[in-house]
């Protein structure tokens, strides 16, 4: 074998310098942290709104054809939900309410003096002997919620709406309520905080201003439970042909993916998490440029040599971009800890669901080997033209 081929060049080229390769790697690893902030909030920002959805007990979501999104009021009669029961293949077809705005919350356990002022609060409210929501905590509460007054809080909650634990008295919407158990949740970029409650407990709280004793003829959402071994589609097909145009009948799948779109492309939010993202590669991509064209040029002389006695374009070629891989390599690692130990940080203390799946870091990995391969093909075009002659004068 060719002394070439045995000799770990790359590896060697960028760890003769210990200080030298701690820097470089705290450089790329800046980089893989900053695409795994701007790639966690930007998903954070997609699965927090949806996190609700995915805890309904059914199948098929109804709701009002005004509605494209979770936080926007647009109720719609609740007689579509009896329409929708007698199509085949339906178990049952629940409303639930839910109010965003007028939902203020007050910490009464502290002094006057020291309490912070009020916060609006989600509120998620169905008839507590239906098993609308699929949450162990809430299936747990469903009796004790059929006392007027008495809710569930979720543990979740920011920190602005004071102790979370059952027992307390609090205050919504200017009515004293009791937490009777805390279930978990997360926050939204919407919501700080989420309650549960029964719908004659919403109803007593939330009137409707006009007709307040129609107020549970208005549902926000409906929840469709199809039978067992019938097909979601064929029924949601169904649904739609019995419900009349006013509505909307939605596969939950179909729901949780118009709620996405809806904050990935119609909110500024979405879209500057994705140019935050696309900043942290090009930000990368800078580092690593700077890295590897400073390391081939203090070893111009070295690659001059090499070429001089008969070492092959290609040799040199892969010598470059093979310590742009170690140099991928040994930066994500503390990338990936440290990106880690933030998500997990930002979901205990803010509620978001940041996640860092398997896929998530094969995308991130991904990017930062091609932003280091970028570099170092940016860089071997001082190693291809380096002329022997010239560098030795």
């Amino acid at each position: 074998m060719p002394l070439y081929r045995r000799v770990p060049l790359a590896w060697l080229n960028l760890a003769h310098d210990k200080r030298r390769m701690v820097v470089c790697i705290l450089g790329v690893a800046f980089a893989v942290f900053l695409m795994f902030v701007e790639l966690g909030f930007w998903n954070a920002l997609l699965d927090a709104p949806v996190e609700l959805i995915q805890q309904f007990n059914g199948e098929i979501i109804v709701v009002s054809k005004a509605r494209y999104a979770m936080g926007i009021k647009e109720p719609f009669a609740t007689r579509r939900l009896a329409q929708a029961r007698c199509a085949p293949g339906v178990e049952f077809a629940h409303p639930v309410y839910l109010e965003y705005t007028t939902s203020f919350w007050k910490d009464t356990g502290l002094p006057e003096r020291e309490r912070p002022s009020s916060h609006p609060i989600r509120v998620i409210a169905f008839d507590p002997d239906l098993p609308v929501l699929a949450n162990p905590d809430v299936e747990a509460g469903r009796a004790e919620l059929k006392v007027p007054f008495n809710i569930l809080l979720d543990r979740k909650s920011k920190r602005a709406y004071g102790v979370v634990e059952p027992g307390i008295d609090r205050e919504l919407a200017q009515h004293t309520v009791h937490v009777v158990r805390t279930f978990k949740l997360g926050t939204d970029f919407t919501s700080d905080g989420s309650v549960v409650m029964s719908d004659l407990t919403y109803a007593q709280l939330f009137p409707n201003e006009l007709t307040p004793t129609e107020t549970l003829n208005l549902a926000d959402l409906g929840v469709i439970r199809v039978k067992e071994g019938t097909d979601i589609q064929t029924v949601r097909r169904e649904v739609r042909e019995v419900l009349p145009d006013d509505v909307n009948v939605f596969t939950k799948d179909e729901f949780i993916d118009v709620e996405k779109s809806y904050w990935q492309r119609a909110t500024p939010i979405g879209f500057i998490f994705q140019f935050g993202l696309f900043m942290g590669f090009v930000v990368g991509a800078v580092i690593c440029y700077q890295i590897i064209s400073t390391d081939v040029s203090e070893h111009l002389p070295e690659f001059a040599t090499l070429k001089a006695i008969g070492y092959p374009d290609r040799y040199l070629s892969a010598t470059v971009l093979l310590e742009s891989l170690w140099l991928a390599i040994l930066g994500f690692v503390p990338g990936l800890s440290l990106s880690w130990v933030l998500y997990r940080l930002l979901d205990a203390w803010v509620g978001l669901p940041m996640r860092m799946t398997p896929l998530r870091i094969l995308l991130i990995f991904f990017l930062t080997a091609s932003m280091c391969v970028f570099s170092g093909l940016l860089a071997l075009r001082k190693v291809k033209t380096a002329d022997p002659a010239e560098v030795f004068g």
